[in-house]
């Protein structure tokens, strides 16, 4: 075996040891070379005051004669937040062939000995993001960077070498679902519906309550159409967020939005939804769960803290 570099703008050919590694995995669906290489692209984050830049991207691979057994895409990042800048090291991710450790700990020995080479103090490995941030792989996932714990040999991986969970978010799903119009829990509550046409086939929703011109809630989904051009992606949607006013909390609601979401999505031809939550969120949890969602994955966030 040996370690090799390849060019950012090389990256479609990874696409073939990434199909191999995510089956099996929800939302996760099997991507093309030029898929692979438009998705693999990140953009600049910015966000409630933080404002990040990523530079000196890396792709380390590991071959065994003329396969690819596995490989890691390793970055840092220029941070600012609140006026104090930093410098983070990560590593946007990482696989390798089932039953290749040791093609594993080349790439990640190697992706430590890259990082460390910054002025950094810890690395995050499968960093937390959110939809639509536009960091992390846009097929993998619906854009969020975290691993998957079905992908158990990654997770070991990690976690023998230092490695601390830092994160993550439980993903559930609703296949086949079927919604009845819901019922407004009070009258003279005015909704709004927008219906906004993006990548998938079918178009994302967002659905507000006002009282008196207030807003007191919204349900906002996502086509999964937008993460991937797989044809069984495009009848998923994607609770993507729920938001009540605190004060408006425990009135039925939250209940009222996510049904009218989903069944304004209904509407149009969706057959299957998900959703997700912050894997401490036990409240939501409860929430979904009562509604028939059910979990279907557990991803996470790694850190390894460096010797200062």
């Amino acid at each position: 075996m040996e370690i090799d570099f390849i060019d950012t703008n090389e990256s479609e050919k990874l696409a073939d040891i990434y199909n191999k590694q995510i089956v099996g995995i929800p939302h996760c669906y099997k991507t093309n070379p030029d898929e692979f290489g438009s998705g693999f692209e990140h953009q600049k984050y910015s966000r409630h005051g933080y404002n990040e830049v990523i530079h000196s991207e890396k792709i380390i691979i590991c071959r065994q004669k003329d396969e690819i057994l596995g490989f890691a895409d390793v970055a840092i990042a220029d941070t600012e937040l609140d006026g104090i800048k930093k410098q983070k090291g990560f590593i946007r991710f990482l696989t390798y062939k089932v039953g290749s450790r040791s093609a594993g700990q080349m790439l990640l020995s190697e992706s430590e000995k890259y990082l460390t080479g910054f002025d950094i103090n810890e690395i995050k490995a499968f960093r937390l993001l959110y939809v639509n941030d536009q960091c992390g792989y846009r097929f993998y996932h619906l854009n969020y960077g975290l691993i998957s714990d079905k992908l158990g040999h990654i997770c070991g991986l990690f976690g023998m070498n230092g490695y601390k969970i830092d994160g993550g978010e439980i993903f559930m799903d609703q296949p086949n679902y079927y919604i009845d119009e819901p019922v407004l829990p009070e009258n003279g509550i005015e909704i709004i519906v927008k219906q906004k046409f993006g990548c998938g086939e079918l178009p994302n929703f967002e659905v507000y309550a006002f009282r008196n011109g207030n807003r007191i809630g919204e349900c906002e989904s996502i086509s999964v159409g937008e993460f991937s051009q797989a044809k069984n992606a495009q009848d998923w949607i994607f609770i993507s967020g729920l938001w009540i006013e605190q004060n408006e909390q425990a009135k039925g609601w939250g209940r009222y939005l996510l049904h009218r979401n989903l069944w304004e999505s209904q509407k149009v031809g969706y057959k299957n939804t998900a959703i997700s939550t912050d894997w401490q969120n036990f409240r939501a949890l409860l929430f979904y769960t009562n509604y028939d969602y059910y979990v279907t994955d557990t991803c996470y966030e790694f850190v390894k803290s460096l010797p200062t």
